[in-house]
């Protein structure tokens, strides 16, 4: 099967730049591509290889008008089908339908347009355009001009007329061999035939009958041209489907009918988005897409988005009990087919008394499927019927390019002998008068057409030299773009090493920054909490200084479980409790504060210089000393306070009488 897929290169049919297209053909296994073809050498290579479809994105890229749209399809074979392949009269996007067909293409390329639309055909998408009715014109006419006259007139009239009525009857002939119903027309003349018309009720393709010529007569075969552009879709539509889906690492697909029929099921690991899409695009078109739980899975909406379907998804999940019973009837090989039936089933349980409705109540007139597609999308029955039956705007009937149908005529040449004179007379003048009429429409026609000729030369010289120039200055900018972007590609490799180098400095500097610093282990806070989750993340140990960003919060419990792990020293960046510094000194836990003991920071870690620290140590050192001395100076007083009191009570023991 030879494809070809078409699109515009350069120019426009309705411009004065004469178009250019971009041609790729597809057949079979194998393809090629052609690259700023005339659309004269564009039919030339459709009337020598007669392609089974010729496929554009919009036939207006073929020709400016109807009427010019018409006359190529004329020069073209009757078993080559003109393709839009992105619809007919609702177009859709070509690249939203290669996406979705699993199509890639530049869209600024022409060329890979053209084999995209080639592809697309290939797969039956698009519409084919139907320009003519199921009928044929055949028309046998004189091909000499009867001339001026002479002594020798009515002798060649005759001979002529005879021809056309000899080559008429020939066709007649085969027309009715062949088994065509038709209608026929001839207008008689000196001795035969002026001319005869014949319509067959066939398609052109069916008539074999050959346009061609004689010496004294020729024979014209045309398509009867519809009243209006038809579009008929390359594939028919598919019915409608309920689409249960379970997503996940294995996928599961399930699709019934509206009738609540099983028509495909399938389980399969890692499938895609646009390989599920396929899938059900294939089974037919989904009118619901289901899930079985609660919220409704994002894959899910993008399946449904896609097909623009109506979303059906439970209050809650579906009990696993529920599921088994919906599956039952149609059988399942797994759980995730298990899931996609019961999906599909409860969606198609909610519409059924609906779609009972709809089948009693729907006239037979209409597609009792696009009542319930117009439901379950929101209409009520009553309005989605009289949707369905308003009537479609009338278009006026074809008309064929001559009279058809008429009766037949006596074809019998016996009476033209004995015309008389008087009517001999009467048609060799009309026949000289159209003559006549004929050389001066011709001569005028050549005229103007000089004339138009001349300016577009004119016009095409002009526009050849500025198209001349023009390219010339792409060419040259063209050039400097390209280098301009050689040294910006130049200037961002330099600038990426210099940023490797300036990361790497800074981490040899902050490696240069912590020599001989003592580190410090943050803590959020002070709580077992906070000092059990540094112990996870900075691996506390014995021996280790801790830095307390906030020093409020902790108990003595706190303290206990920091001199359990042997913590040499605690740093606090703010100034602490009294009691707490107190618990701190009781169980011997050197505290100090981040005011008077620097702490540095360096990659957001803190540090401590050595002789500070050791300088802070020494401080607390003599803190505990004197805090030593003032707790033994107090001992002392209170044993002292104790002797005296117990020495008053002595003595007024012995004051007393005995």
């Amino acid at each position: 099967m030879s494809i070809f897929g078409v699109d515009i290169a350069s120019g426009s049919p309705s411009g004065r730049r004469p178009p250019s297209y971009s041609l790729f053909v597809l057949d079979g296994e194998r393809s090629a591509g052609f690259h700023m073809i005339s659309r004269h050498k564009l039919v030339r290579m459709i009337r020598e290889r007669e392609p089974e479809m010729l496929a554009m994105d919009n036939i207006h890229e073929l020709a400016a008008d109807r009427r010019e749209l018409i006359g190529l399809l004329r020069r073209m074979p009757p078993s080559t089908r003109l393709v839009q392949v992105t619809g007919g009269e609702r177009q859709e996007s070509l690249v939203k339908l290669a996406r979705y067909h699993g199509i890639a293409f530049d869209r600024t390329d022409p060329l890979q347009e053209a084999e995209a639309c080639a592809r697309l055909a290939a797969k039956g998408v698009g519409a084919a355009i139907s320009a003519f009715e199921e009928k044929t014109w055949i028309k046998v006419s004189r091909r000499r001009s009867l001339g001026r006259g002479g002594w020798s007139q009515n002798r060649y009239t005759r001979k002529i007329h005879g021809a056309v009525m000899g080559l008429a009857r020939d066709i007649e002939k085969q027309l009715r061999e062949a088994g065509f119903t038709y209608a026929s027309r001839a207008v008689e003349g000196m001795g035969g035939y002026t001319r005869a018309e014949f319509v067959v009720e066939a398609p052109r393709e069916k008539v074999h009958i050959s346009p061609g010529y004689s010496s004294d007569a020729q024979v014209t075969v045309q398509s009867i041209e519809r009243a209006e552009l038809q579009f008929k879709p390359l594939q028919q539509r598919r019915g409608y489907i309920i689409v249960g889906l379970d997503p996940g690492t294995t996928t599961g697909i399930a699709a019934l009918s509206l009738s609540g029929e099983l028509v495909d099921l399938i389980s399969s690991r890692a499938m895609s988005s646009s390989e599920v899409i396929e899938w059900i695009a294939a089974r037919g078109r989904p009118l619901v897409v289901a899930t079985d739980v609660y919220p409704t899975p994002g894959s899910v909406e993008k399946v449904k988005r896609a097909f623009n379907a109506v979303l059906f998804s439970p209050g809650a999940d579906i009990p696993a009990e529920e599921k088994i019973a919906l599956g039952r009837q149609f059988g399942y090989k797994n759980d995730h087919q298990r899931d996609a039936l019961a999906a599909a089933s409860s969606a198609a349980k909610k519409y059924r008394n609906k779609f009972l409705q709809v089948e009693r109540k729907a006239p037979p007139e209409i597609d009792k499927d696009e009542v319930k597609a117009l439901v379950v999308r929101g209409y009520s029955i009553e309005n989605a019927i009289a949707e369905l039956l308003s009537p479609p705007h009338p278009s006026p009937p074809a008309r064929p390019p001559q009279a058809e149908a008429e009766s037949l005529q006596d074809l019998s040449p016996d009476l033209a002998p004995l015309r008389q004179h008087s009517q001999q007379l009467a048609e060799q003048v009309r026949v000289l008068r159209s003559y006549a009429d004929e050389l001066k429409a011709g001569l005028s026609e050549k005229d103007a057409a000089l004339t138009a000729m001349s300016g577009k030369l004119e016009r095409l010289r002009d526009k050849a030299a500025r198209e001349i120039k023009r390219q010339h200055e792409i060419k040259i900018r063209d050039k400097e773009i390209e280098r301009l972007r050689s040294v910006l590609r130049s200037e961002r490799k330099h600038i990426k090493k210099l940023k490797k180098a300036l990361a790497r400095q800074k981490k040899v500097e902050a490696i240069e920054d912590t020599r001989g610093l003592v580190p410090l282990k943050p803590l959020s806070a002070f709580s077992r909490e906070a000092v059990i989750l540094g112990a996870e993340q900075f691996g506390l140990q014995k021996g280790d200084l801790i830095f307390l960003e906030k020093a409020s919060g902790g108990g003595r419990s706190t303290i206990e479980l920091v001199a359990e792990m042997g913590i040499a020293g605690v740093v606090a960046g703010e100034e602490t409790a009294p009691a707490l510094r107190e618990h701190f000194l009781d169980l011997g836990i050197p505290i100090y504060s981040g005011q008077s003991l620097p702490v540095m920071r360096i990659n957001s870690l803190p540090f401590l210089r050595p002789d500070d620290l050791a300088a802070a140590r020494a401080a607390w050192e003599e803190e505990v000393l004197a805090r030593r001395a003032r707790k033994e100076a107090e001992r002392l007083e209170s044993l002292f306070q104790e002797y005296r009191v117990e020495r008053k009570k002595e003595e007024k023991r012995k004051q007393k009488p005995k």
